[in-house]
């Protein structure tokens, strides 16, 4: 079978054609070095493309697991309420340690890298935004009302 990655699931491998292509007599010929680039952009979006359907798997698995985990917890909110002063005679583990800290961290990287993408996808909307202002002729010194 193929090589385990994180958490043991296989890791996504696609297949990968080779092109070989005559360069011609000069390595400084612009189309191979344009089509060169190019193929090497396209393998790069393939690989992307397989990272982010391993991450759509494994967060689907994930889902599962944290709907899980939040029953668990729920359930034992409930019977330790239930319980209510007569806790301390109760079997069941404190709640939290190292899987809580393992928890807040995935959170956080997940959070990071939403937020990421985000900030990056609102940056280039205000260099967009910016670039039309400036050929339609808006320049930051007009201020006030156009009169006609």
């Amino acid at each position: 079978m193929g090589s385990q990655g994180p958490g043991g699931l296989p890791l996504v491998q696609a297949p990968y054609t080779v092109l070989l292509l005559p360069l011609g007599t000069s390595r400084q010929d612009t189309g191979a070095q344009s089509f060169f680039l190019w193929l090497q952009r396209m393998q790069a979006l393939e690989r992307e493309q397989d990272a982010l359907w391993q991450g759509l798997q494994l967060l689907e698995h994930s889902q599962a697991w944290f709907e899980d985990r939040l029953r668990e917890a729920q359930q034992q909110q409930l019977h330790l309420g239930a319980l209510g002063e007569n806790f301390l005679t109760d079997s069941h583990p404190e709640p939290g340690g190292p899987q809580l800290a393992q928890i807040q961290k995935v959170n956080i990287c997940l959070h990071n890298l939403i937020q990421g993408k985000e900030l990056s996808r609102q940056q280039k909307g205000v260099a967009q935004l910016k670039e039309k202002m400036a050929q339609l002729g808006c320049s930051k010194e007009r201020r006030g009302p156009t009169r006609v």
